[in-house]
C-alpha cells in the first residue's frame, strides 16, 4: 500500500514538473516577443498565439527526447542542467527552421530565438538550481537568513580540504541544522578559501584560538570531524592531543572500505576514533589471496572459535567460502553468539558448531573422525598470565596436553594443515602461561618434521587490541568509573595489532608457508612494528575519552606482577634465519626437540597434572622448555628496547 502511495505522488510530481517546464517554454517564447515589441504591440502580432502553441508542443518532444523530466530538482547536476540546455537550444533550431519552411518566418524576428533560447535556459535552470539550494540550506545563508548562531544544533570544525569534507559539508547542509560546520581547519597550503560555502579557517595551530573566537560569539564547539581517507596514525594522534586540549572531541568520517553494511544514514555520520587508530605505526596489510586455495572448498575446524582471535579467525574464514566451517570452544555463551553472527551473515554456509574442550581426547577423537576436517585453526588456549601463574596444572592441561590432542587427532585423521595460534610470551619465558605455549610449539615443530601427510605451522604474535580480558578493555572500565588507570610498571612495552589485521597476517602467512614445501619446523612470526609502551596506551585512551591524562584521570603504577616481564620478545635472535621479509612476517628456527624424548616427557608431564602435583608438572615443563626461568620475584632484568624491536 505505501509503495503504492509513494508511487503515485512519484507521477504526480513528475506530471507537474512536466506541466512547469512546457509552461516555462511558453513564457520564454511570449517574452522574446515582449522585449522586442513591447506592451501591448505585442499582442496584436499574428498568429502569435498558434506559433506559442507550436513553440510548446515542439518544446515538450525535446523534453521527452533528452530525458529532461526524469531528472530529480532535489539533486540537480551539472549533467542534467546541459541536458536542459541543448533541450533548448534544439527546441528553438526545429522551430525556427520550421518556421521559415511554412512560412519564410513571416512576423519572427532575428532576435525572437536567441532570446527564446536565453529565457528559457534561465527558467529551467535556475528553478531547478535555487529549489536544490534552498533544500540544502545554502540558499538560506545567500540570503542571510541562515547564519552560525548560537543555540541550536551541533557545532563542529572539519579537519581536512578533501573530497570526504565535501560530501560531508553537503549532508550537514541538508540536515538542517543536525549538524552545523563552522569551519575547516588544515594543515596543506592550498588556495582554497572556502568549501560548501563554509570557510577554511587555519590549520590545526590555531585551533585553540578559534574555538576561543566562537565561544566569544556564544557557540560553542564541541567536535573536530576528522574528513580524511584513511588517516596517518602518527597525524591523528597529534590531531587527538591538539583537540583535547582544547576541550573537543575527536571524530572521523567513516571508511567506505572498512564497512560491510553501509546506509545512506552512516555514510557521513562521524564515527570516534578508536584506539587503534592511534597505535602510532602504519596498519599492516597482507594479500592473502592465497588464502583461498587454502580454506576454499575444504573442511574447515577452529578450536577456541569463541575468543578474540578464534572468532575473527571464522568471520574471515567464512568470507572464503569453505565447504564447512566447524567451529568449537568450551564456553557454551560464546560459541552460541559466534554462531548466531556466522548463520546471519553467511546464510549459505555450511555450519557445524559443537561445545568441545581441547583436554577431552575422546571428544577430539571423535569429532575428528566424524567430519574429517582439512585445515585446522588451533586457537584454544589459556592466555592470561598471573591466572596460569597462579593455576599452572590448568594452563599445562589445556596449552599443552589440549594441543597435543588436537594435533594427534588431526595426525591420524590426515588433516592437511594444521595451524596453531601462539604467542610472544613464548620467547624466554618468564611464566607458565608462556612456558606452556612455547612447549605446544615444541611438539607441533617435532609433528611437522616427521609428518608425511599433515603440516603443522605455528605463527607467532604478540598482544592484540580488545580481546577479551587484555588492557585496552580494563582501562576503559577504568576511565569510564572515574580512574585512576593502573599501570604495572611506567617503563613496560608491548607489541600491538589490532585483532582483524592479526588475523589476516595470520591466514597468509599459513598460506605462504604451507606453500614452501622444504621448510619444516618453522614458526612464523608476525611484524608487529615497535612495541608501545603502556601508559603512552593510556594516555592515548584517556585522550580519546575527552579527558586529559594525569589531570582529569591519573595513572597509578601498582608494580609488575608474578612472571610479567618489561619488555616482550617476538623471537630470540638465535631463532631468525634471514632478516624480515616484506610480506609481514619473519621466519624463525627455534630448536626442535627430539620426537621421543618430547613424548615421553609429555606423558610424565600428564600423569603429574592428572595427581594436581604442580611441583612436578613445572620441573617437567622446564625439560621441555630449558629456557623458562620463573623469577621469584616476578621482574626480570629488564633489557634495551633496541634489543626487543629485534633492530
Amino acid at each position: 500500500m505505501r509503495r503504492a502511495i509513494d508511487g503515485g505522488r512519484s507521477y504526480i510530481l513528475r506530471f507537474m514538473s512536466v506541466c512547469y517546464d512546457v509552461a516555462v517554454a511558453t513564457l520564454s517564447f511570449y517574452l522574446a516577443y515582449v522585449t522586442i515589441y513591447g506592451v501591448p504591440r505585442a499582442y496584436y502580432v499574428p498568429g502569435l498565439e498558434e506559433k506559442a502553441a507550436a513553440f510548446s508542443v515542439i518544446a515538450l518532444v525535446c523534453f521527452y527526447w533528452f530525458s529532461v523530466m526524469r531528472g530529480s530538482w532535489r539533486f540537480v547536476s551539472i549533467p542534467e542542467l546541459i541536458d536542459l540546455i541543448k533541450a533548448s537550444i534544439v527546441a528553438v533550431v526545429i522551430y525556427t527552421v520550421a518556421a521559415f519552411l511554412v512560412s519564410r518566418g513571416q512576423n519572427i524576428p532575428r532576435s525572437v530565438p536567441v532570446l527564446t533560447t536565453i529565457f528559457m535556459i534561465t527558467g529551467l535552470a535556475g528553478s531547478r538550481l535555487i529549489y536544490r539550494l534552498f533544500m540544502d540550506g545554502i540558499g538560506f545563508s545567500v540570503l542571510g537568513l541562515r547564519k552560525v548562531r548560537p543555540g541550536a544544533g551541533r557545532y563542529v570544525l572539519v579537519y581536512g580540504v578533501t573530497n570526504e569534507a565535501e560530501g560531508f559539508l553537503r549532508t550537514t547542509q541538508r540536515s538542517r541544522g543536525e549538524i552545523v560546520v563552522v569551519g575547516i581547519v588544515d594543515d596543506r597550503k592550498s588556495m582554497t578559501r572556502s568549501l560548501q560555502g563554509v570557510p577554511v579557517l587555519g590549520d590545526l595551530s590555531k585551533l585553540g584560538a578559534l574555538v576561543k573566537r566562537f565561544t566569544s560569539r556564544r557557540i560553542k564547539v564541541t567536535e573536530l570531524v576528522v574528513a580524511i581517507s584513511s588517516p596517518d596514525r602518527q597525524k591523528l594522534s597529534e590531531i587527538v592531543e591538539r583537540a583535547n586540549s582544547v576541550g573537543l572531541k575527536v571524530t572521523r568520517l567513516p571508511d567506505i572500505t572498512e564497512t560491510t553494511s553501509i546506509t545512506s544514514n552512516s555514510l557521513f555520520e562521524p564515527k570516534p576514533i578508536e584506539i587503534g587508530d592511534l597505535l602510532g605505526r602504519p596498519e599492516v596489510h597482507a594479500d592473502i589471496e592465497g588464502v583461498a586455495r587454502l580454506v576454499h572448498g575444504k573442511v574447515v575446524l577452529a578450536t577456541g572459535a569463541g575468543g578474540s582471535i578464534g572468532s575473527e579467525l571464522c568471520r574471515q574464514v567464512a568470507a572464503f567460502n569453505p565447504k564447512q566451517l566447524i567451529i568449537t570452544d568450551s564456553s557454551e555463551f560464546h560459541i552460541y553468539m559466534l554462531d548466531k553472527e556466522l548463520r546471519e551473515n553467511h546464510p549459505q554456509l555450511q555450519i557445524v558448531t559443537r561445545i568441545v574442550n581441547v583436554r577431552d581426547t575422546v571428544r577430539i577423537g571423535h569429532l575428528f573422525e566424524e567430519f574429517k576436517p582439512q585445515v585446522v585453526f588451533h586457537a584454544a588456549a589459556l592466555k592470561h598470565v598471573p591466572l596460569v601463574e597462579e593455576n599452572p596444572v590448568e594452563g599445562i592441561k589445556t596449552n599443552i596436553l589440549g594441543t597435543k590432542n588436537v594435533a594427534d587427532a588431526a595426525l591420524a585423521n590426515k588433516t592437511s594443515t594444521f595451524v596453531m595460534i601462539s604467542t610472544d610470551k613464548a620467547v624466554n619465558p618468564t611464566n607458565v602461561m608462556g612456558a606452556t605455549k612455547r612447549a605446544a610449539e615444541a611438539y607441533c615443530q617435532s609433528l611437522d618434521m616427521t609428518s608425511a601427510v599433515t603440516r603443522f605451522k605455528t605463527v607467532r604474535f604478540g598482544n592484540v587490541l580488545g580481546s577479551n580480558g587484555s588492557v585496552v578493555p580494563r582501562f576503559q572500565e577504568q576511565i569510564a568509573a572515574g580512574g585512576p588507570v593502573t599501570v604495572t610498571h611506567p617503563h613496560i612495552v608491548r607489541y600491538f595489532m589490532t585483532i582483524p589485521e592479526a588475523v589476516r597476517l595470520v591466514l597468509h602467512a599459513s598460506a605462504r608457508a604451507l606453500a614452501r614445501h622444504t621448510e619444516r619446523g618453522r614458526i612464523m612470526v608476525l611484524d608487529m612494528g615497535d612495541p608501545v609502551r603502556i601508559v603512552d596506551l593510556a594516555e592515548r585512551m584517556i585522550l580519546l575519552a575527552g579527558l586529559k591524562p594525569h589531570i582529569d584521570i591519573d595513572i597509578a603504577f601498582t608494580g609488575l606482577r608474578p612472571g610479567e616481564k618489561l619488555y616482550e620478545e617476538l623471537f630470540d635472535p638465535s631463532e631468525v634465519q634471514g632478516g624480515k621479509t616484506d610480506e609481514g612476517y619473519v621466519i624463525a628456527s627455534p630448536r626442535v626437540i627430539d620426537n621421543a624424548l618430547l613424548v615421553r616427557t609429555l606423558e610424565g608431564l600428564r600423569a603429574a597434572a592428572d595427581r594436581e602435583d604442580a611441583t612436578r608438572a613445572v620441573e617437567l615443563l622446564s625439560h621441555i622448555v630449558p629456557e623458562y626461568k620463573r623469577e621469584a620475584s616476578g621482574k626480570p632484568a629488564p633489557k634495551a628496547p633496541s634489543e626487543v624491536a629485534g633492530e
